[in-house]
């Protein structure tokens, strides 16, 4: 019966394929997309390839979530493809960097006439030297990546970087910003006492750069509380690194938190330590909240984010005194924290990307 009810349903059918939907920027980008998406014109298939631990939870009566409960991506190819044969979709969509390299490499396994349009999250050739066989993952992206009919970059740095290393053609990537949900936080009103009220909101891996902030504390000349909202591997790392530079007092490790941002106090500022970042997702949620951000500065979009004294400073190197300097810089500027939020807001609404993925869609489906 339910099949039948397909064949008549009019509307189109997007099957939207995920590793998980634990707490992570590309999860955070597929709930979204899901629960906004409209349910009188399209309807999602949504593949989770293991969700033992959801984070996000999807409530649109429009998606139907397919667990496929399995412990890694290169196994689910086959059960994909046959979900695709058995259903006909009218757009494959994924969405991370494993699926598409799968999805690419295996494209003459599904039907030619569904489009296969895939969501980077990072800067590919930054995140390939990270591969267990960087020279095996660098050729075989050289070699296939260009099979999918459609690549969405968070960044125009992104874009360029599919271009030039991969040699993928303009026609066949766009650039789609990351959706904004506004993070919940009930104290942004509330300021501390005379100590900087510095944070952080990552996971606690060494692309992250936790390291390098902390460093560069150390050599700031004012008092400061750091606070650190994630967890990871690097914790206990991160933990010895803040003893033995004698900053007990000073930082402090939350753990995973459901609402980050949500503390007792405004922070003064935003930091960002990480070697690169596709589209940093967290620093335009610290943003709309009004709170200027500091960064070292990586491959990715970040420069399409910050603009120096408006919402916040890039640093001038690398190095921890670098850090410390814009860090120093930011605390004494005179930042516009509503327009800051305001902007931000505009800028990166949800619903205005939720209508460009929509557009999108009409345009692969055939205008169904």
């Amino acid at each position: 019966m339910q099949q039948q009810d397909h064949k008549q349903d009019q509307r189109i059918h997007i099957c939207i394929i995920t590793p998980s939907l634990e707490c992570g920027g590309s999860e955070r980008n597929v709930s979204i997309l899901c629960n906004g998406i409209n349910p009188e014109k399209f309807r999602v298939s949504l593949i989770v390839i293991n969700n033992s631990r959801p984070f996000y939870t999807i409530d649109n009566p429009a998606v139907e979530l397919i667990d496929l409960k399995l412990a890694h991506v290169r196994q689910s190819l086959f059960r994909i493809r046959s979900f695709v044969r058995r259903t006909k979709p009218d757009i494959i969509l994924s969405a991370s960097n494993h699926l598409n390299l799968l999805l690419a490499i295996f494209r003459w396994l599904f039907p030619s006439g569904i489009p296969i349009i895939a969501r980077e999250s990072s800067v590919v050739s930054v995140n390939s030297k990270r591969a267990k066989w960087p020279m095996l993952y660098e050729w075989l992206l050289k070699r296939f990546y260009r099979s999918l009919n459609l690549i969405v970059c968070q960044s125009e740095y992104m874009q360029k970087d599919l271009q030039a290393h991969y040699h993928v053609p303009a026609s066949q990537t766009t650039i789609m910003y990351n959706a904004l949900q506004v993070p919940r936080a009930d104290n942004m009103n509330q300021t501390g006492n005379s100590e900087a009220n510095l944070l952080t909101v990552a996971r606690l891996s060494p692309e992250k750069g936790i390291d390098r902030i902390i460093h560069a504390l150390a050599l700031l000349k004012r008092p400061f509380i750091y606070t650190v909202v994630g967890d990871g591997g690097e914790r206990s790392k991160l933990e010895t690194l803040v003893k033995s530079l004698g900053l007990e007092d000073r930082v402090r490790f939350t753990g995973s938190k459901d609402h980050p941002f949500n503390l007792n106090a405004r922070p003064d500022v935003f930091l960002l330590g990480s070697y690169y970042e596709g589209f940093p997702n967290v620093v335009f949620e610290a943003m709309s909240l009004g709170i200027p951000a500091v960064a070292y500065d990586c491959p990715g979009g970040l420069r399409e984010v910050m603009v120096a004294g408006k919402n916040g400073f890039i640093a001038g190197g690398q190095e921890p005194a670098d850090m410390a300097a814009s860090i120093e810089k930011a605390l004494a500027h005179p930042f516009n924290r509503q327009r800051i939020a305001d902007e931000t807001r505009e800028r990166y609404d949800a619903k205005q990307a939720v209508l460009q993925w929509e557009k999108l869609f009409h345009e692969y489906s055939g205008n169904k």
